[in-house]
């Protein structure tokens, strides 16, 4: 099995937000049952890290960097798929472009390549074709519009008892 990081910095919507991104979660795990991100807390992830030696070789930057970020508010509203596994929602091309560039620009301050990013809010992953499918026309006649200012990052721990990033040890504010 793959070893999953012990370390996630990510950006949060608000909480009403988290809340909705929720009921949407819980709507369709009622319609095709359990799938991977079923239970995760709404985010968008920026990076991770495997153990807690090598997220303190990088924290120091990492606080850094977020002094030099600016925050801006930021849209999704668009339902959207990475081929038929991950279902998500999608930002806006001004947002996509603004969390996108924050998160290479992370990426290549910390001297770490990214692979590719295409920065969204995951609602499930590892869906099969029918799952998939399902998703869609579940949500097809749901309009979608999260907008939020984003004006920090949250460090967060991969707790073992609930198996999700639920532990929150820091909250890392852009431009302080």
């Amino acid at each position: 099995m793959e070893e999953i990081p012990l370390y996630s910095l990510v950006i949060f919507p608000n909480s009403e937000q988290s809340e909705l991104v929720k009921s949407y979660k819980q709507l369709l795990k009622n319609h095709i049952g359990w799938f991977g991100s079923a239970n995760a807390k709404a985010h968008i992830t920026v990076i991770q890290f495997d153990n807690e030696f090598m997220l303190n070789l990088y924290l120091e930057q990492i606080r850094a960097f977020c002094k030099t970020v600016i925050a801006q508010n930021v849209t999704l509203n668009a339902w959207n798929s990475f081929s038929e596994k991950t279902f998500f929602i999608a930002p806006d091309k001004i947002s996509q472009q603004y969390l996108d560039n924050l998160i290479l620009n992370l990426h290549q301050y910390l001297g770490f390549k990214a692979k590719s990013v295409n920065a969204h809010l995951s609602i499930a992953r590892g869906l099969d074709a029918e799952k998939m499918k399902t998703a869609y026309e579940l949500f097809q006649n749901t309009k979608v519009n999260l907008e939020f200012n984003c004006d920090a990052i949250y460090l967060r721990r991969f707790n073992e008892v609930t198996k999700q990033y639920s532990d929150i040890i820091e909250k890392i504010s852009f431009g302080k």
